[in-house]
């Protein structure tokens, strides 16, 4: 597997979180879910583990490191 950097930082389009009600958000937002996301998901360092990758692009990219390591 090559190593590709993951951009987590933007919702796309059709987030599943646009179409919660204002009530869900709330809740989501007052879960620890939130808290995780916004303290420590955010703060993974990537780049430590793209030795265990392979430098070739002609390889699979990876699974983002982030939601391995948060998971």
């Amino acid at each position: 597997m090559s190593f590709i950097l993951n951009d987590h930082q933007q919702l796309s389009l059709f987030d599943s979180l646009t179409f919660l009600s204002e009530r869900k958000q709330k809740m989501l937002e007052s879960s620890w879910a939130h808290q995780f996301s916004q303290e420590i998901f955010v703060n993974i360092n990537e780049m430590l583990f793209a030795p265990l990758y392979s430098s070739s692009t002609n390889s699979r990219p990876n699974a983002p490191i982030n939601v391995i390591v948060g998971a």
